[in-house]
């Protein structure tokens, strides 16, 4: 894998970068160093910066196998944050692996808006539902961020699993999860409404598949991605009983494919008022809805 291991010269994360580079630039993964010295850094278990200062240290047998087999790995386009089994959400270190979605940017709009909501009302009233958690990110950004009680939902038992994992690592156990699909997933003894209701739900249509990154069509869970022949099927199934479930006053924040925000929100007509936020780069991200 990497040429000329057996050299007498010892492998420095110099040398690494010199010759991975070239290396993954073949295989054609986008932005080649910066991936070899993440991966580097975390075979080193330092930060990235720091691998800077240590460019001429010689690397151990052990640190030489895991780095080769980083690189190995990333050369299929295997998303660094399964390879290194963590992201950054939020400013929180979220546990991921190809049970769950990779926590993007743009979901943080999500968070934000809820905490901005949440800052409006009375403690005690701050009931949260949080439909497809995944790895937990949303959920746990907003407890970790707010004082508030918060339920989850995903039909996955791994991706709770994952979840479970987050919430211990972050002290948040509080939160209570549930194994299901969407509503169907609580319990009897779980509120009948909640004062917000978020969800970043599949929103891909399978014809868009062709479209996506080798990285997502071919290491993310197809379930966390795709809804469908047309991309609307997991707001259908939102719609039946959002408006049920949540409270006078509430507000629900769904998360968006750009490409039919005008279908998704013709999905929710009879909500007192709806809300399009768009991200950074003006693309409609978030919709919010309020009963």
């Amino acid at each position: 894998m990497i040429q000329g291991e057996d050299s007498k010269q010892p492998w420095t994360p110099l040398k690494i970068i010199q010759w991975a580079v070239p290396f993954l630039s073949q295989k054609g993964i986008p932005n080649p160093r910066f991936d070899v010295e993440i991966l580097i850094a975390f075979a080193l278990k330092i930060d990235r910066l720091k691998v800077y200062l240590q460019f001429d240290r010689p690397l151990g047998p052990d640190e030489l196998a895991s780095i080769r087999e980083f690189l190995k790995r990333r050369a299929t386009f295997e998303p660094i944050q399964y390879i290194t089994g963590q992201r950054e959400f939020y400013g929180y270190r979220f546990k991921v692996n190809r049970d769950v979605l990779i926590p993007r940017p743009e979901t943080e709009m999500l968070v934000e808006k809820a905490i901005e909501h949440l800052k409006k009302i009375p403690v005690e009233r701050r009931l949260i539902l949080d439909l497809g958690t995944g790895s937990g990110c949303i959920a746990l950004s907003i407890a970790k961020s707010i004082e508030c009680k918060v339920w989850a939902v995903d039909f996955s038992q791994k991706a709770l699993e994952i979840a479970l994992e987050n919430a211990k690592i972050m002290g948040m156990e509080s939160i209570q999860w549930r194994k299901g699909d969407w509503f169907s997933a609580l319990l009897p003894l779980d509120p009948l409404e909640f004062q917000v209701i978020l969800s970043n739900p599949p929103y891909i249509s399978l014809g868009e598949k062709e479209e996506l990154s080798h990285e997502v069509k071919d290491f993310e869970p197809p379930e966390a991605l795709f809804a469908g022949e047309n991309g609307l099927e997991s707001y259908v199934q939102i719609a039946k009983k959002l408006r049920e479930r949540l409270a006078e006053g509430g507000v629900a924040f769904l998360e968006l494919n750009a490409n039919r925000h005008d279908r998704v929100i013709a999905l929710f007509n009879g909500f007192r008022a709806q809300n399009l936020y768009e991200d950074l780069q003006g693309i409609p991200r978030v919709l919010k809805l309020e009963k």
